[in-house]
């Protein structure tokens, strides 16, 4: 595992607060998922969690285009998620990601998927109806489509 050292030095000067306000937002997601449901915490985190309609994955929407100040955040986001001691899981990202897009009241969701014959979840943020992570999104389908708008 790379020391914080290195990776300190090799974040560009601008970058830094937007790194340091998603290791900030890191650490309140890790409590977060602790101590409160995954519903209220995305709620509070400004991703609400979205359960109903299908996910984001028409072939024919355009990738969105987010702002460079939006992309500087999510590149902060990922980067510290990346040297995160308690994992890089998906859903860490994605709450941390949410949280640092807010303002574009991006979405939150869960889905599964049987993987080589194994369920696999998976989580990702939606703005707009479209999936920042098309790959994933496309292949996990959303919890409420498993239960087919019944409660479990």
């Amino acid at each position: 595992m790379r020391s914080p050292l290195t990776l300190a030095r090799r974040v560009p000067a601008r970058e830094i607060p937007a790194v340091l306000a998603a290791a900030t937002v890191a650490l309140v997601v890790e409590v977060g998922l602790r101590v409160t449901t995954l519903p209220r915490l995305a709620r509070l985190l400004g991703a609400p969690l979205r359960l109903e309609g299908e996910a984001g994955t028409s072939p024919g929407k355009t990738p969105i285009l987010l702002a460079p100040s939006s992309m500087r955040r999510l590149r902060a986001a990922r980067r510290v998620m990346r040297h995160w001691p308690f994992g890089d899981t998906c859903l860490r990202v994605a709450l941390v990601s949410g949280q640092r897009l807010r303002r574009l009241n991006p979405e939150l969701r869960v889905g599964v998927a049987r993987v080589d014959g194994n369920i696999q979840a998976h989580a990702w943020l939606e703005i707009g109806g479209t999936s920042l992570d098309p790959a994933g999104s496309a292949v996990h389908l959303s919890f409420e489509s498993l239960l087919g708008g019944k409660d479990a």
